[in-house]
């Protein structure tokens, strides 16, 4: 019975993960409508400080400061402290003066790792990390990533499995597909002939539900599906394993992945861009480490709008798949 009701839990993250389960990015912020401004804000554990860069009624800049612990994953209420009277930059150094709570409270909702809304002085603000130039959220994935896939929902003995995914080509033809593999190693950062042969990858983003869809060759009986929730250094989502031959089972297990590895290193890392195939590498997926087989759920476990949501996005899924075929 436990195992049922961790099945069917896993199962539900499929949706309210996405809402719940993720870690707002550290960096320069924005409202793209306003551009000149923006808030430097850093995340340590979980303790936020922002810095305002804005400006007075006069058009002056003007620096503004802020930090206190999150509340949650995802909510940030502070006291603004006004600082003046710095020293020039050439200048012999003194103090500058800080009122503590001076400009009153501000409130962050980060809506997702990426998104938020910020208020403070009256106005609400829609801000996001700003995107200095990895393009899209296709473009964006080029480069190397690492998962953590948490699979503890099975009973099986050891509870988390890792993945890397590595994509070094964009291309275009009824949709934008960023392309890849599951490389041999994480050393190396490009494709083997024989990953791309066995272990190919890739994906494409689904505007919407607003997230990015991955699909890997795991094996030459599975499929593993990403459905993600993207930042720009790291996405928070589900994973669906399902069998090649009997198609899609909707049980879905919580999944986070970093970028380890940037897009210049995969365009310009030492070595070739490909090497050829070597007779000790094998082709076993994240299945392996299974000893019985995979649970699956009925579609009409979930509501009907998770039902629209979970069909589109399979529909997208095979199209990912016919890609991954055709090559």
């Amino acid at each position: 019975m436990r195992i049922f009701q961790k099945l069917t839990l896993a199962a539900t993250l499929f949706l309210t993960t996405q809402i719940q389960a993720f870690t707002p990015e550290s960096g320069f912020w924005w409202n793209p409508n306003e551009s000149g401004s923006g808030y430097a804000i850093e995340i340590q554990d979980n303790f936020l400080f922002v810095a305002l860069y804005v400006y007075d009624v006069d058009g002056n800049p003007t620096w503004y400061t802020a930090g206190a612990t999150l509340e949650g994953n995802a909510l940030f209420n502070g006291e603004l402290h006004y600082t003046y009277n710095g020293s020039c930059i050439d200048c012999n150094y003194t103090a500058p003066i800080t009122i503590l709570g001076q400009r009153g409270p501000i409130t962050i909702n980060f809506i997702t790792e990426t998104t938020a809304t910020i208020q403070f002085e009256g106005a609400v603000k829609n801000i996001e990390r700003f995107n200095f130039l990895l393009g899209d959220e296709t473009d964006r994935m080029l480069g190397e990533w690492q998962t953590i896939i948490d699979f503890s929902s099975t009973g099986e003995g050891f509870p988390f499995s890792a993945d890397v995914l590595l994509f070094d080509l964009i291309t275009t033809g009824d949709g934008k597909f960023a392309e890849g593999c599951r490389p041999d190693n994480t050393i190396d950062g490009f494709c083997t002939n024989f990953a791309l042969d066995n272990h190919d990858v890739a994906a494409t983003f689904d505007y919407d539900a607003n997230q990015l869809l991955v699909v890997v060759n795991d094996s030459p009986d599975f499929w593993l599906a990403y459905y993600l929730d993207l930042g720009l250094n790291q996405f928070d989502g589900v994973a669906e394993i399902y069998p090649k031959n009997a198609g899609h089972n909707n049980i879905f297990y919580p999944v986070r992945g970093f970028r380890t590895a940037s897009r210049s290193f995969i365009d310009t890392g030492i070595g070739p861009s490909k090497s050829s195939q070597v007779s000790n590498q094998v082709t076993t997926g994240l299945t392996k480490s299974f000893s019985k087989s995979l649970p699956s759920k009925s579609l009409t476990s979930f509501s009907k709008q998770e039902q629209v949501k979970i069909v589109r996005q399979q529909a997208l899924i095979q199209k990912l798949i016919n890609r991954l075929k055709v090559k």
